[in-house]
């Protein structure tokens, strides 16, 4: 296909208007129905493709991933707050919101002064207090890791984790 001429572009047009029919999600996921599509999509695509890196559908797979990624972010209170601010210190603000607690009900961080500390920036969470976290809200480790820079914040490797 030529698309350096009108005749190839609207082929192309074509096709990508029957692409979008078919996978409605690929111009950005709306709502649980178009999710589940994608998330079925993605899971379709991971099983035939396989461990290939050659095969052109990665790239299809890349962009129903990023769509799915984005519709998390937004719908997801704990995901989208911890994009937007200080990875834990927010994660674990929305965790007090969603939870109805003080500062005083977070002893895996520790007294009260120590986590207004922490949720002013003053003090970093350490190894014992990531995991305590993690452990009582049932949440992946490294979400309460921040990142600055590229580097992480934590006194430990992330791969010392389980």
């Amino acid at each position: 296909m030529n698309l350096n001429n009108s005749k190839g572009m609207a082929e192309l047009t074509r096709r990508f208007h029957h692409l979008l029919e078919v996978a409605p999600f690929l111009e950005g996921i709306n709502n649980e129905n178009e999710y589940q599509q994608a998330l079925d999509a993605t899971e379709l695509l991971y099983r035939t493709i396989g461990d290939n890196p050659n095969d052109p559908r990665n790239l299809l797979l890349d962009m129903i991933a990023q769509k799915i990624e984005h519709y998390e972010y937004q719908t997801d209170p704990v995901l989208s707050q911890w994009d937007q601010q200080d990875g834990a210190i927010a994660l674990i603000k929305v965790l007090m919101r969603q939870h109805g607690l003080t500062q005083a009900e977070l002893p895996e961080i520790g007294s009260q002064g120590v986590v207004s500390e922490v949720l002013n920036g003053k003090r970093p969470l350490n190894l014992r207090q990531i995991q305590s976290l993690a452990e009582r809200f049932d949440l992946p480790v490294t979400l309460f890791l921040e990142h600055k820079g590229g580097d992480c914040r934590c006194p430990l490797p992330v791969a010392r984790f389980p």
